[in-house]
């Protein structure tokens, strides 16, 4: 059983928490690769992990081996660069979050909803980029 949270950072803004067993990591040998990129730490949950591999990770494990924290927060905003190397997420769009967003030239900012019950996550665009042509 895979435990998955979404809490928030003394700034505020989303981290994502995993508790995995090393059957699972057995079992699902993609994750290594989160698990390399992500921190260990101490508590019920045992890595941090970036966010950009939460769908990933939900979307290729089957639904009956993940569980979703009820206190996990359910909604997110995020936007990558255009090389999709920097993962930028907040809470809600605030003016430092969309000075950022100006600053990578406007791309598009997905909201990230998790269903707890399916354990699915539903991307749709939030704000979209800006096309102008002269």
């Amino acid at each position: 059983m895979i435990k998955i949270k979404i809490d928030k950072d003394k700034k505020n803004n989303p981290i994502f928490k995993l508790n995995i067993k090393e059957d699972d990591e057995k079992k699902y040998p993609f994750i290594k690769r989160a698990l390399i990129d992500g921190k260990r730490i101490s508590g019920r949950y045992n890595y941090e992990i970036p966010l950009r591999y939460l769908i990933p990770i939900i979307n290729n494990i089957e639904p009956g081996s993940i569980v979703i924290d009820n206190k996990s927060k359910i909604e997110f905003l995020e936007f990558y660069d255009f090389f999709e190397e920097k993962y930028y997420s907040s809470f809600e769009a605030t003016s430092k979050f969309m000075k950022i967003w100006r600053k990578e030239r406007c791309p598009n900012i997905f909201k990230i909803k998790i269903d707890i019950e399916t354990s699915r996550v539903s991307k749709e665009v939030a704000f979209k980029k800006i096309e102008i042509s002269i």
